[in-house]
């Protein structure tokens, strides 16, 4: 077996193994997602545990690192250290956020500016890793060329994680949809990983997969435990650093166009209500305007998940 599918194995049998115990400790410990009052009814999934993420990076983290320690030794590990690094920076970042709103039952949790000092500080040590490890502070801008940006990279590096860190928060709102379009992004992360031969993001991207694959038989509707902030925000960060490696950040505004599209809902809403006081969607983010419409978690799951690998699979061909 390849070191590919040793690290999706590896990620997805602590899942499955782990997760009914986690999920048998949090009930027990009352550790119950609190369900948003201003978004749909759901009150139905009330009881029901969160911060199963914390399972599914904590397996994927190890795999990886593992992975990449048999693929080239102690610079297998330290090359795999900068995307391990940003995938749990920010699942600790969404773990005080999940654990602040269980300990005040309520559903907000990190306030605006400490979260955000959090984020940019989880940034700030990326970066420094990646100056360690000699990564190059550029930017590759389609149609422009490439641009040295010295110590302004940070700018960028920050504006990126932050960015999709949330967008892929915005995404989690119903049973399986972020696990399941996540599942086809770093897939399709793998298929140009391996094209640019950059084998340890792909033992990254596979460990990640396999992780999903086991949190979503828990994940599927109806759930019976959520990722929370601790899982949401990693897979973005994830992404985003995966992205930057590759020295094509950009591809992912179209690998995840999902997620741009649950933040664009999100800001036209906003600044629709606060402008003309007049709701633009039924709900936002947008999943849950099917929601409003009838549709059923698997059937909204499905639609979002099929364009996800549409995408992925236009994208490949393109870059190809």
């Amino acid at each position: 077996m390849s070191e590919n599918l040793w690290a999706l194995t590896r990620a997805l049998i602590v899942t499955v193994i782990f997760m009914p115990f986690l999920i048998k400790f949090l009930k027990q410990s009352k550790e119950q997602a609190v369900i948003r009052k201003l978004g749909p009814d759901h009150q139905a999934k009330s009881g029901t545990p969160s911060m199963g993420g914390a399972l599914f990076v904590v397996a994927a983290s190890i795999s990886s690192l593992i992975g990449g320690g048999l693929y080239n030794g102690w610079h297998g590990i330290m090359t795999m250290v900068i995307p391990v690094v940003a995938f749990l920076a920010y699942a600790t970042i969404g773990g005080i956020d999940d654990t602040l709103k269980l300990i005040n039952h309520a559903d907000d949790g990190f306030s605006f500016k400490p979260k955000l000092i959090a984020q940019t500080a989880s940034a700030a040590v990326i970066m420094l890793i990646m100056w360690f490890m000699g990564v190059p502070f550029t930017l590759y801008i389609p149609l422009l060329g490439t641009y040295n940006l010295g110590i302004f990279y940070f700018v960028f590096l920050w504006f990126w994680l932050v960015g999709w860190s949330n967008a892929t928060n915005l995404t989690d709102g119903l049973d399986g949809l972020l696990a399941g379009i996540s599942i086809i992004v770093y897939a399709a992360y793998s298929v140009v990983a391996m094209n640019m031969h950059n084998q340890v993001l792909v033992i990254f991207n596979f460990a990640v997969i396999g992780s999903l694959i086991g949190f979503l038989i828990f994940n599927k509707p109806k759930a019976k435990i959520f990722m929370g902030d601790t899982g949401s925000l990693a897979l973005g960060a994830g992404l985003a650093i995966e992205s930057i490696l590759l020295g094509i950040p950009f591809s992912l505004v179209w690998f995840g166009l999902v997620f741009v599209i649950e933040t664009l809902s999100v800001i036209i809403q906003t600044v629709g209500y606060h402008f003309w006081h007049k709701r633009i969607f039924p709900m936002a983010p947008i999943h849950h305007s099917f929601e409003k419409f009838g549709w059923s978690e698997w059937q909204i799951d499905t639609l979002f998940w099929i364009l996800s690998a549409i995408l992925a699979v236009a994208g490949i061909f393109y870059m190809n």
